[in-house]
């Protein structure tokens, strides 16, 4: 007599599962090292090339074609370079938004004085917001079961901001150009001097944004082994109170 068993079929696996169930096996000791180690955990040989730097143009562009390779490769760098640049052009992003929400621009008569002043504010917030970002989004990861460092928690936050920096260097000046002192007034109010332009110009500024967050969303995915909405989770809740605190802080003590 046999005893018959329903053969059970498993589901196929997701890009997130099938990663979370890769290893590297070393070629030494045999030791199951995970996916982005370079050296074996247990006999410390070579289990794939080392990265020692990164390549800012090289990284840029294959953040654009691939950010999951692009990750994986920031992750594995020996040397988390750039960063600081990048949350520089966080910092002018914050300032010049603020700015705007507040309308500064009724407060002032000369373009010139509040491009200063926005530069000014962008220094003074570009680090203390990047790394206070940086510790917050990495407790938040930890509470969501991630299991990376702290130093690759600023590596794809740093890296993540590539689009931030675009709008800045690109989007901004043509903003600046274009609409003026009234991009931050209400009398009259952008929307009455260009408003096609305005209309364009803020939803760039607004994919910016939400390609900067899914960056974030793919990069700590990779490097803390999480599920896909529990990042995004974890950077949108980082992203609104960094927002909130600068915007109380500015509307005390600025203007």
């Amino acid at each position: 007599m046999y005893l018959l068993i329903p053969e059970v079929k498993r589901r196929p696996l997701d890009d997130f599962e099938i990663r979370l169930e890769t290893m590297i096996y070393c070629s030494v000791c045999a030791h199951a090292n995970d996916d982005l180690d370079s050296i074996c955990a247990s006999c410390g040989s070579f289990i794939q090339d080392r990265i020692p730097n990164l390549d800012f143009f090289v990284t840029f562009w294959l953040l654009v074609e691939s950010p999951t390779d692009a990750f994986t490769t920031i992750v594995r760098a020996e040397h988390k370079n750039y960063v600081l640049v990048l949350m520089f052009f966080l910092g002018i992003a914050l300032a010049f938004s603020l700015l705007w929400v507040r309308h500064a621009g009724n407060e002032f008569d000369n373009l010139i004085y509040l491009i200063l002043l926005g530069c000014v504010l962008g220094v003074l917030l570009a680090y203390p917001s990047g790394m206070s970002s940086v510790c917050v989004l990495h407790l938040l990861v930890k509470l969501f079961g991630g299991k990376g460092s702290i130093q690759n928690t600023y590596a794809v936050f740093g890296w993540a901001l590539i689009p931030i920096m675009a709008t800045v260097c690109i989007v901004l000046p043509i903003e600046l150009a274009s609409i003026g002192l009234r991009l931050f007034s209400t009398n009259p109010s952008p929307w009455d001097v260009k408003p096609i332009v305005y209309f364009v110009l803020l939803t760039i500024d607004a994919i910016a944004v939400i390609w900067s967050v899914n960056l974030a969303r793919v990069g700590l995915s990779i490097a803390h082994k999480i599920s896909p909405w529990r990042s995004l989770g974890a950077v949108c809740l980082v992203w609104l109170a960094l927002s909130g605190a600068l915007y109380k802080l500015f509307a005390s003590f600025v203007i």
